[in-house]
C-alpha cells in the first residue's frame, strides 16, 4: 500500500479517536456543566472558576485539535488528487467548524438547538470518516 494512504489511515484513526473523547466529554458539559448568566458578576474568571469548567476547557481544545488533524486530511485528500478523498475531507472539515461555531454559540445561552447541531454533525463527520476509509480501499485496491 502506498505511503500517502497509510498517512491517511492513520489520521483517520486519530479523528476518529479524539472525536470519541469529544463526544463524551460534550455529553458530561451538556448534563453537568451550568454557565453563569453573562452579566453576572461571578462571572469573572478570576474570582469564580468551577471545576467543572476545567472540562469545558478541555472539550474546547479537544475542538481545535480536530479542527487541525481535519484540516491535514484535507491538504492530504487534495495531494493524492482523488476526488472522493477531498469530498469527503471537505465535508468533515465543513462539520467540523459547524460544530465549533455551534459549541461557541451554546456558551452564551446553553440552547438546545447547538447541542443538537454539534451532535448531528459529529455523525456526519463520522460517516465522512467512515467513507473516506472506503474510498481508500477501493483506490488502493
Amino acid at each position: 500500500m502506498d505511503q500517502k494512504y497509510s498517512y491517511a489511515r492513520l489520521g483517520i484513526a486519530a479523528i476518529m479517536i479524539l472525536l470519541l473523547i469529544q463526544f463524551i466529554l460534550g455529553m458530561y458539559v451538556n448534563l453537568y456543566v451550568s454557565f453563569p448568566p453573562l452579566n453576572s458578576v461571578t462571572n469573572n474568571a478570576a474570582n469564580h472558576f468551577p471545576s467543572s469548567y476545567i472540562a469545558v476547557m478541555f472539550h474546547m481544545m479537544l475542538g481545535f485539535l480536530i479542527l487541525i488533524v481535519s484540516f491535514i486530511m484535507l491538504l492530504l485528500s487534495v495531494k493524492i488528487r482523488n476526488t472522493k478523498l477531498v469530498l469527503s475531507s471537505v465535508t468533515s472539515f465543513a462539520f467540523v467548524i459547524m460544530a465549533g461555531i455551534s459549541g461557541f454559540l451554546f456558551l452564551f445561552n446553553e440552547l438546545n438547538i447547538y447541542s443538537i447541531i454539534m451532535a448531528v454533525s459529529f455523525i456526519i463527520i463520522i460517516m465522512s470518516e467512515f467513507y473516506y476509509l472506503y474510498a481508500i480501499k477501493l483506490t488502493a485496491n
